[in-house]
């Protein structure tokens, strides 16, 4: 009698253990506000946004993307530049010169 329980339950649903506290509370609020209260709804709808920030993620860093970073040179410390995550260190004569 349990395996058939068991075997209905494994067909119609997903059980997801060992998932942090602030995950689960995260994942059941939005369902509630963006899904009905539709889990599948909304697991499909953070895989989607998973892969598109992971897909734009990687254009960025791969120069890819056709965007402009405007600065205010007005708040641009004239000794220290601007230091970029890669290392790089834009100088603020223009962007024209890039500093190891």
């Amino acid at each position: 009698m349990d395996t058939e329980i068991q075997k209905r339950i494994e067909r119609k649903g997903i059980v997801i253990s060992r998932i942090p506290d602030w995950a689960k509370e995260l994942f059941i609020s939005r369902a509630q506000e963006e899904f009905c209260d539709d889990y599948g709804m909304c697991l499909a709808a953070l895989i989607k946004e998973s892969g598109e920030y992971n897909q734009l993620k990687s254009m960025f860093f791969n120069n890819q993307l056709n965007a402009k970073i405007i600065l205010d040179e007005n708040k641009i410390d004239e000794d220290k530049g601007i230091t970029f995550g890669n290392g790089k260190k834009l100088n603020p004569n223009g962007g024209k010169k890039w500093v190891k």
